[in-house]
Order: structure tokens, then C-alpha cells, then sequence
């Protein structure tokens, strides 16, 4: 018999046309559904079969979402875990997502954003164990390797409480000791999770320039200016190599995450610095794990 490799999805839901429903969207995409209508028959799958993700509906007669959660995270720490709810309220969600939850969907939900959170929860699972396999002995460098790629768990409430506080990306990274592709990769999070609207990543982006022009030859672009800034690239690659993190630049340039990211991709391009030397400076924290 030959074994069934595709990724293992165990759907917990009361309601059978909401569980069959999540089954029909994600069996086409290759996953492999199992549909049950209860916390006790959803432990009763987890102790006979290995599962790499359950998506749960957090009302439930019996045991709740929340308690089936909080009996994963302890049982089964290698099982990733979406909450799914009829109600749209915040603090539940953050909640969840501190116990140890990989998201959180509101009912009604469509295809796409269900694909889009599984996806999601799916990588950053095989992330984590990654992550825990590279513990064994390393040489000194090795080690650090390991110690600069390894996810870093940050909390959904602080982070929530840090937006809503009004504080730009430049601070946010400073405080939660981030670089601009991990709160890049935060804020993904932080949206799939579904406690913060696309929308308001968006407005947020829109105050900070998103793309830079890099000065080769110190020469003015006065007509442009006004639109994108103009940075030297001798000035970059001298500051990304005195060691300043990915948010002093950002201060220094007056420029959002996303026009950093631009401006190392062009000095890169250009040949003013090399990838190592961003490796050593602005990837310190590859990954950040919303959750506590």
C-alpha cells in the first residue's frame, strides 16, 4: 500500500455543513480532510492518527474550541492550530493566538482566505520543528547560523497594543529587536491571524515612502525628490557596514520596511555590497512566531 503523503487537515466543527464545507475547499488544493463534530472525537483522531493541522470552530456544545486548543498545545505541540468563529471579536482572537493558536477566521469566510491561512500555518509548523531539529552539536559557527535563523515568539497582544499606540515600523523593530523582512513577515501574521485589516497594514505603509533611488554617483535628482527619496550609496553601504540595524537605517532615511528592502536589493544589484554583508546586519531575527 503506497502511504499517503499529503498534508493531514483534522476539521472540528458542530455545525456539518460548515466542516464539510472547509473540507470541500481544501481536498482540491491536495490535503488530506478529516471531518469530525466534536473536541472529544477530535482528541479520539489525535491519539490514533498524526495530523499536521486541525481547524477548529471555537463554539462548540461540550468542549470548546479554547479548551481543545489549550489540550493540543500540551498533547500535541507539533500540530498547528486555526480557530474558526461566528464572532468577530478581537479579544478572542488574541486570546487564541496566545494560547498557541496559528490564526483566527471569521465566519462567513471565503475559499481563498481559508487556503491562505492554512498555508500560512502550515509553513511556519514546518518552520518551527525545523527550528528545534537544528539544536544538536554545531561547530561555533554553525551555532550561530542556527542562533541568528531561529524563530523568535512574539506576543499578538503586545504587538496589537504597539500599532494601536500609533508607533511606525522604524520603533517596532526597535522594540520587539526585529528586522524589516521579519516584521514584514509579523504583520503577514498579524493579518492571516485576522486581528488587524489588510487595509489598515496598507494606510500604515502609505505614510512611509515604499521604493528609494539610490545615488551611484552623488548626483541630485531634484525632479524626483519629492516622490521617492534619494539616498547615497556610499552612505548605505557605509552605515550597513559600521553594523547599524535594519531600524536606525530606516530613521536615518526617513523610509518605510518596504523601501529598506528596496534599497538593499538595489546596492545588492549595483554591486556596492554584497548579500553576506546584509546576511550579518539586517537578518539577525529571519523569523518572528506570533504568539507567546
Amino acid at each position: 500500500m503506497v502511504e499517503d503523503r499529503r498534508i493531514k487537515i483534522l476539521i472540528v466543527d458542530d455545525e456539518p455543513s460548515i466542516g464539510d464545507l472547509l473540507g470541500r475547499y481544501l481536498t482540491p488544493d491536495g490535503y488530506n480532510c478529516r471531518v469530525v463534530r466534536s473536541g472529544k472525537e477530535a482528541l479520539e483522531e489525535l491519539e490514533s492518527t498524526t495530523y499536521h493541522l486541525v481547524l477548529a470552530d471555537i463554539i462548540m456544545p461540550g468542549m470548546s474550541g479554547i479548551d481543545l486548543l489549550t489540550i493540543i498545545r500540551s498533547q500535541y505541540p507539533d500540530v498547528a492550530v486555526i480557530m474558526v468563529t461566528p464572532v468577530d471579536d478581537r479579544d478572542t482572537g488574541v486570546l487564541a493566538v496566545e494560547l498557541g493558536a496559528y490564526g483566527y477566521i471569521v465566519k462567513p469566510f471565503e475559499r481563498n482566505e481559508i487556503l491562505i491561512n492554512v498555508a500560512n500555518a502550515i509553513e511556519r509548523r514546518r518552520l518551527a520543528l525545523l527550528a528545534r531539529e537544528g539544536k544538536g552539536v554545531k561547530t561555533s559557527t554553525e551555532e550561530q547560523v542556527t542562533l541568528r535563523r531561529r524563530p523568535i515568539q512574539v506576543s499578538a497582544r503586545k504587538v496589537l497594543d504597539l500599532i494601536n499606540s500609533g508607533m511606525d515600523e522604524a520603533a517596532l523593530m526597535g522594540e520587539l529587536k526585529l528586522s524589516a523582512k521579519a516584521l514584514h513577515s509579523l504583520m503577514d501574521q498579524v493579518v492571516a491571524a485576522g486581528l488587524l485589516k489588510q487595509s489598515e497594514v496598507d494606510r500604515r505603509n502609505s505614510l512611509s515612502p515604499g521604493s528609494v533611488v539610490v545615488d551611484l554617483d552623488q548626483v541630485e535628482f531634484p525632479e524626483i525628490n519629492k516622490e521617492k527619496p534619494v539616498i547615497s550609496a556610499t552612505d548605505a553601504a557605509q552605515c550597513i557596514r559600521s553594523g547599524m540595524d535594519d531600524s536606525a537605517l530606516m530613521k536615518r532615511y526617513g523610509i518605510s520596511a518596504k523601501a529598506l528592502r528596496s534599497l538593499f536589493r538595489k546596492l545588492v544589484a549595483s554591486g556596492v555590497v554584497e548579500q553576506h554583508e546584509l546576511d550579518r546586519t539586517s537578518e539577525f531575527h529571519l523569523w518572528a512566531v506570533l504568539e507567546d
